[in-house]
């Protein structure tokens, strides 16, 4: 590709056909997700393609858009994207990195994007071509690893790809006469969010976004699922499951002593993918991995027979001019105090 894309805004009522079109959607760029998360930081949502000289689009994204008051301009931020699948060749990256720098400096935000993680793995070459195009890597915003499931695997296949210290818990679990209950969030969110909290307090994590902020997302390219191990008529152990595009996610677990001692847990992440594989989802991101601050967990997801997986990103664009520094300032402010209360 040798002339440059063209940013076009879309309609919004227009995003779900358009971003349903390439297959490394995931739930943080879906409409229903993307709208209540910009406006849970006080942003706006605003969606855009990126389009050849045919009008042919070649990516698309959702920006998060948070203009400094008083100034106008502010920082934009898209997670997990641009959407660049089917045809992220090199070149096409390319051309979409160069559009995107483009589009910040003329409207002088700070742009900040963390590609998704299902599909893009030659991150030492997008680096490059990031690079190039004036990105550069940033640590204002959170890398991401993850451990993908490929759902496109028979059962067979897939029991044969567990650790073998995963897959005796699991087979332990499934003799143990645990029952599985699937049910919409929006059906059980008291339910799931009194189990949850019994093991938060247990723990005493907290993390950055709740379950709650979740629960009340209803949408057409969204759905939010609870998958519940029960014994002897009570809840051991639950697993939320957000699925988008063909991609699903685990965003939050709880499980109970006693579902600990009947492996709840190796049970209902193995349910969590023959779920995903039965819904027609081609990968299943496990939800992230930190072996720093979690190593457990992270051995736990690893042990799973996926593939560990690192995003490309997050890199940083920053415009030209006074601007930059005066939004990056704010910033710094702004993050202090929120960390103050």
């Amino acid at each position: 590709m040798t002339q440059p894309l063209t940013v076009q805004t879309v309609a919004t009522q227009d995003w779900p056909r358009i971003s349903s079109g390439f297959r490394d959607l995931t739930y943080e760029q879906a409409l229903t997700y993307a709208q209540a998360a910009a406006q849970r930081i006080r942003a706006k949502a605003q969606f855009v393609t990126l389009s050849d000289p045919a009008g042919q689009p070649i990516a698309a994204a959702c920006l998060r858009i948070k203009p400094v008051p008083g100034l106008g301009r502010g920082i934009v931020w898209i997670a997990a994207g641009p959407l660049v699948q089917p045809d992220a060749t090199p070149e096409n990256l390319k051309a979409v990195f160069a559009a995107l720098s483009a589009y910040a400096q003329r409207s002088g935000h700070i742009l900040r994007l963390r590609l998704p993680a299902s599909t893009l793995r030659d991150v030492p070459s997008v680096d490059q071509l990031a690079a190039a195009a004036g990105f550069a890597p940033t640590d204002r915003s959170a890398p991401y690893r993850t451990v993908i499931i490929d759902c496109d695997q028979d059962e067979d296949t897939l029991m044969r790809a567990l650790h073998g210290k995963w897959r005796n818990p699991l087979r332990n679990a499934l003799k143990s006469g645990m029952e599985l209950e699937t049910q919409p969030i929006a059906d059980c969110t008291d339910r799931f969010h009194g189990l949850y909290q019994q093991v938060q307090a247990a723990k005493g994590f907290s993390p950055d976004i709740p379950p709650e902020f979740y629960y009340p997302l209803t949408g057409p390219d969204f759905s939010h699922e609870v998958l519940f191990a029960r014994q002897d008529g009570a809840d051991v152990g639950a697993m939320t499951i957000g699925r988008a595009g063909t991609t699903g996610v685990y965003l939050f677990g709880a499980t109970t002593e006693p579902g600990r001692r009947l492996n709840a847990g190796h049970y209902l992440m193995w349910q969590a993918i023959l779920h995903c594989k039965t819904h027609g989802m081609r990968w299943f991101d496990l939800g992230g991995i930190d072996a720093d601050s979690n190593p457990s967990v992270t051995r736990f997801k690893l042990r799973t027979g996926g593939t560990e997986v690192t995003a490309a990103g997050p890199y940083e664009f920053q415009p030209t001019g006074l601007s930059t520094a005066l939004i990056r300032t704010a910033e710094t402010i702004h993050t202090r105090l929120k960390a103050r209360r």
